[in-house]
Order: C-alpha cells, then structure tokens, then sequence
C-alpha cells in the first residue's frame, strides 16, 4: 500500500478503516450484499466458467467458494501460508483461473510460503468439487517475502498468458533489476510457468518494471492492454496503462516524471495525496448502462470509495473520473461477474483484508436476462460462460449463433434477437436466480474478432415463456 509504511501509517488506516461511511451509488443502481462476516482477511477473487466464485483469505490460507447465493462453510483448498499481522500484506494474496478450466481443472496462486521467506506461484486442480495437488512452479528464492510489498495480483490476458505482479519487498533496488523478479510485472505461459518467445526481454520473466507496490492488474476489453494499480512512497499513486518492456520508474520516480525522462513511462493517472488503489477491473457486462460499457473501475484503500474511469477509444488517455460509490470500508477485489454485474470485496471489521462480498446491479436490467462472458478474458480456444438470471424454479433455455438479427422479430414471448443456430442445455434455476453454463470454444484463428450472440427463454412456475435480451461476446485470443 501507499500506507502503512511505519505505526504512523498504520495508525492512519485504523482511523480510515474505522471511519465508516454509508454507501450512495449513483440513481438506478442497487448495492447487494451476499456475504458479511463469515469472510476473513479476502483479498482477491476469481470466477470459475461455470459461475463458481474462488476467494482468496490471505490470512487463513483457505480459498473460499461462493456457490448458488451463499458462501459454502468448507474451504474449496487450503494452502499454508504466513500471513504477518493484521495489516501485514502476506499471506494467500492472488488467484487467476486457467482459460481452459473445463478440460484441465487448473487454478494458480500466489501466496507467501509457511516459513515466510518466500512467496510462491503455485498450481492447483480441481478434483471432486475441491482444489487439489497443489505444485509449485515458481524457482525457490525467485520472489523472496516481506511482511509488505509482496504483491500478487493475477490476471490472464486474451493471449491466455499469466501476467503476475510482485512489489520491491521493500527495496527499491529490485525494482529496477531486471535480473530481479521483484517490482515486476511478469509474464508466463501456463500450466508451467514457461516464459513466452515474445516477451520483450528475451529469455526472461520481465514484462515491466520498476514498479513498488501494485494490487490491482486489468484487461482492456477491447484494446488487450494490461492495466494496473500501483502505490507509491509517500507522493503519488498511480494507475498504469502497461507498455512491454516499459520502466515505469521506481525507486527514482513517483507520478509523472519532472523533468521527462524518455527511459521511463509516466502513469495514465496519478494521485496526490496518496489514496492507495487496490482492485481494478473493467465493466463488460450487458445489463447497465450503455455509458458504463468498458469503463474502468478501482478501489481506493484509505478513502473508502469505488471510483470509475472512461478512457478514449485507444485506451491513452483519461476522459473523465469520478467516485461510483463510498463503501462501508475499504476495498479490495472488484471484478465484472458472468451475470453482467460488478461483484467486489470490501471491509467494515479492520485488518488488511475484506469480511463483505457484494455486487453492484441496475434496474435497467430485463428480467430474465442472458449474459455470455469469458471469465479468464482468453475466449479463443478457451471456456466461456452463459448465464441466465430469472425466478427461482424456473426453467431456462439459452442458445448461441454468430449472427443477429439486424432488427427484433417481434413474438407473443418477447422480442427474437438471436437465431437458435445451437440450442444448449435446458437448465432448473435453483438458488441466486441464476443459472450458468460453461463451454469451450475452437481453438480456430477465423474466430479470433467473431462475435457469438446469445439469447435465451425462460419458462417460469406460472407457465409463462419470456424471452431475454440478447448479450454478445467478442472472440479475443
């Protein structure tokens, strides 16, 4: 974090944390909370494609399921961790779900060791419903730990590589060694963590540097670009739009460069006085808003607020920033779930780490509703989700084409937006009035910028059929 960096600073974010405020989205939206309490110390969370949530509990070492609407008592896996104390940033710190889930069951991790003196990458599969054979890929001593600045953000891009981040364990130094893998941005092919032909320094695990402390790593839904949260010293924070092979400064610089210096990319966004941003995603759901389609989101940890970025088309350049909505403390995971909603962790108890789950939805979503997406962002060759939200006991009928109607065909159901070209599984919603669906598409490079359109129909208790709305999702690998 920006903080804490001495008991001064720690004092500071017990005053920030205890500060309370209530939550005022912005008129239209609801803030829905499905977990208080039984959380411990959550700092990260990822989607399994058949709707499944995994969350991480950095003190604990157990990584949590959210299944069906509530938050299952056993532990999907448990890893052994040292945590530090209470605002210490140790512990199980990130998880990532590997594009092809459906075929191999493989979910990576980063967490510092039992002793403490070194955090790991590590693979775990699915076996029964649970996380198994946890392997280490990560080379012993390769990121040594800290009670602070460990990182561990994860995040698959649309190449379907494994980009991690770490922090400069407390030395500066690291940071811009590019021998070094603290202070990076790395970037791994999976499930072995082997390093790709094309990163930018050949041979090696670097994909940026010269960072201090990052907690947040996004995918530009349309762009492919890595973006990133990262906290300075005790000058700036900063948001990152990552460039291969880019220096983004530290320890010789914070915020914007003065004077420039053409060794060094400046942040897209910095923040003075430090606010500490943690999560960050991009909204890519169909169910807000036309004007909040691909806008960028982020968690500041000591002021207590999601705030909510547009970018230009290129993705360059800010347009516009503004707070989305205060929490009930700080933030940490936010992410666009397969239900076309914005889900995050918050915290209103203290400590380094969330006790709430939540998600934000609005009330211009059609009830029922479809929504297709890739939760590990890779589409080609790799597994998609279809949900569709509707009553309770309902039955639900989605189905796929790569073409559209240019314009509805009206019907006694609702309006017909997608040809029923592949009819998929009838499915019983049961809990969440939610259903999901995983599937894995071809690995063909003719899809790559294909769009695959879904729809569905819902047949509800009273015997009434309706139709969804439509929801599309853009082929990127």
């Amino acid at each position: 974090m920006s903080l804490p960096r001495t008991l001064l600073a720690t004092a500071t974010l017990l005053v920030a944390t205890c500060s309370l405020t209530a939550q005022n989205p912005p008129a239209g939206f609801t803030y829905q909370t499905l977990v208080d309490g039984p959380l411990q110390s959550a700092t990260a969370m990822a989607f399994l494609p058949d709707g499944r949530l995994l969350i991480t509990e950095r003190a604990t070492g157990n990584i949590r399921l959210f299944r069906d609407g509530a938050l299952q008592a056993a532990p999907w896996a448990t890893i052994p961790v040292n945590a530090g104390g209470s605002y210490a940033e140790a512990g199980l710190l990130g998880i990532a779900v590997d594009p092809a889930f459906p075929a191999n069951g493989y979910v990576y991790v980063f967490y510092t060791n039992a002793s403490g003196s070194e955090n790991l990458i590590g693979r775990l599969q699915e076996n029964g419903g649970v996380g198994t054979n946890l392997t280490v890929l990560s080379p012993a001593g390769a990121i040594g730990a800290q009670l602070y600045h460990n990182a561990g953000s994860m995040v698959f891009g649309h190449d379907g590589l494994l980009y991690v981040g770490t922090g400069d364990a407390l030395g500066g130094a690291n940071a811009a060694d590019l021998n070094d893998w603290h202070g990076k941005v790395l970037r791994f092919e999976v499930p072995n963590l082997t390093i790709p032909a094309s990163n930018p320094f050949p041979g090696n695990a670097v994909y940026t540097y010269g960072h201090r402390n990052q907690f947040g790593l996004a995918v530009h839904p349309v762009t492919s670009v890595i973006y990133q949260t990262e906290n300075g010293g005790a000058l700036m924070d900063e948001l990152n739009r990552l460039v291969p092979g880019g220096n983004y400064g530290w320890p010789v610089y914070e915020g914007v460069e003065s004077p420039q210096n053409p060794a060094t990319v400046d942040p897209l966004v910095s923040y003075a006085p430090t606010t500490a941003p943690t999560g960050t995603c991009f909204y890519t759901g169909d169910h807000w808003p036309l004007q909040f389609k691909n806008t960028w989101f982020f968690t500041d940890y000591n002021m207590n607020r999601l705030r909510m970025l547009t970018l230009n088309a290129a993705g360059t350049a800010l347009v516009s920033q503004t707070v989305f909505d205060t929490l009930p403390g700080s933030g940490y995971g936010v992410v666009t779930g397969p239900d076309g909603n914005l889900w995050m962790l918050t915290n209103d108890s203290g400590g380094f780490g969330a006790d709430e789950l939540g998600r934000y939805v609005h009330q211009n979503e059609s009830f029922p509703s479809a929504q297709i997406s890739s939760t590990s962002n890779k589409s080609l060759g790799a597994s998609v989700t279809t949900c569709i939200h509707g009553a309770t006991g309902a039955i639900a009928v989605p189905w796929l084409s790569l073409a559209r109607h240019q314009v509805p065909v009206p019907t006694i159901f609702g309006n017909w937006w997608v040809p029923t070209d592949a009819l998929l599984e009838a499915q019983l919603i049961v809990a969440d009035e939610r259903v999901y669906q995983m599937l894995q598409l071809p690995n063909s490079p003719a899809f790559v910028g294909a769009s695959i359109h879904m729809q569905g129909v819902v047949l509800d208790a009273t015997g009434t059929f309706t139709l969804t709305n439509p929801s599309e999702l853009v082929v990127r690998g």
